[in-house]
């Protein structure tokens, strides 16, 4: 990471039936015990041609958001990335889980 640059971390984590992934400049311990607190979250350009009904399910989703406090057992990774440049397509997803039919 080039130095000046603000770190942008990935936060991959679940709550009840969905897998989330988001952008945020910041994640750090919670004052609530046991929890991360991830704030600034980074939306999807809304001057792009084109944007994904995920980005913009939860662009409504965490509109208002200042910061969002996870438990650690739903956490399943943070990625600091390298490059802000670099970040993908879409920045933030929602992934519906596969259920055993089993």
């Amino acid at each position: 990471m080039s130095p000046g640059k603000n770190p942008i971390y990935r936060v991959h984590f679940r709550t009840e039936d969905r897998n989330y992934s988001l952008l945020a400049s910041s994640v750090k311990e919670s004052e609530f015990f046991g929890f991360i607190e991830v704030s600034e979250i980074i939306f999807e350009d809304i001057n792009r041609l084109i944007i994904s009904p995920e980005d913009e399910a939860l662009r409504k989703e965490f509109a208002k958001t200042e910061s969002i406090s996870i438990p650690h057992q739903y956490l399943r990774r943070i990625d600091r990335l390298s490059d802000g440049d670099d970040v993908g397509v879409s920045y933030l997803k929602i992934a519906e889980s596969k259920k055993n039919t089993a």
